[in-house]
C-alpha cells in the first residue's frame, strides 16, 4: 500500500543541527517512506531547513518547500513527486490557537488548527474532519536524541492529492515549531 492510501501514519523525526528528517510508518510501525532535508549544509546553516523531500522506495513522491518571506505570513508550498503544486500553505496570524490554511490546487481550502503548545491539530474541510493529528512525547532517550512524533489520523474518503496535502501540513507543523523555538532561543 502506497503512502497516500494509508489511513493512519506516523511521523518520527530524528532531527539534528542541520537536518530535520523523520521516517514515516504505517499503523503496524511498518516503514512506509522517509523524509530527507535538502540543500547545502552551508544554506541550510544560514537559512534552515527549507525543503525536505519524501521519499518512498528511494523515490521522491512529495516535496515540502519552505519558501523565503521577508515581509509576508510563512507560506509552504506541497508539491508532488513530479513537481506539481498540490497546496500552498500559509500560517495564520492568532492569538491563542496555531491555524494553517491549506489552498489546494483545485480551489479547495482545508484549515489546519492547533492548540497554542502544538500537541492537538485538526485539519477540516469546511465542517468535515479530514485529519487529526496528535504531536506524541517521545520516550527519555528519543527526547536525548531530539525526536518527536506525530500521529496522523485521515478521512479514509480523501483522494491521494488532499492526502499528500495533509502530510505535507503535518511537516510545516513541525518546521514552524522548530522556527518558532530558534527565534525564542535568539538563535
Amino acid at each position: 500500500m502506497s503512502l497516500v492510501d494509508q489511513n493512519v501514519l506516523v511521523l518520527q523525526q530524528v532531527r539534528s543541527f542541520l537536518t530535520n528528517d523523520f521516517d514515516i510508518l504505517d499503523a503496524d510501525g511498518s516503514p512506509v517512506a522517509t523524509i530527507h532535508t535538502e540543500g547545502s549544509a552551508l544554506s541550510r546553516m544560514f537559512r534552515g531547513n527549507r525543503e525536505l523531500t519524501v521519499l518512498e522506495d528511494g523515490r521522491p513522491v512529495l516535496r515540502i518547500t519552505d519558501e523565503v518571506n521577508i515581509l509576508s505570513r510563512d507560506t509552504y508550498t506541497v508539491a508532488d513527486g513530479s513537481g506539481a503544486t498540490l497546496a500552498t500553505l500559509t500560517k495564520l496570524f492568532t492569538f491563542a490557537t496555531r491555524k494553517i490554511q491549506a489552498d489546494l490546487a483545485d480551489g479547495t481550502s482545508l484549515l489546519c488548527t492547533g492548540s497554542l503548545f502544538g500537541r492537538s491539530f485538526t485539519i477540516s474541510r469546511g465542517d468535515a474532519v479530514a485529519a487529526r493529528i496528535e504531536r506524541r512525547m517521545p520516550g527519555v532517550a528519543d527526547a536525548l536524541m531530539g525526536r518527536d512524533r506525530y500521529a496522523l489520523s485521515m478521512d479514509p474518503s480523501l483522494p491521494p492529492s488532499y492526502r499528500g496535502a495533509i502530510i505535507g501540513t503535518v511537516i510545516a507543523i513541525d518546521l514552524i515549531r522548530a522556527k518558532e523555538d530558534a527565534a525564542s532561543s535568539g538563535s
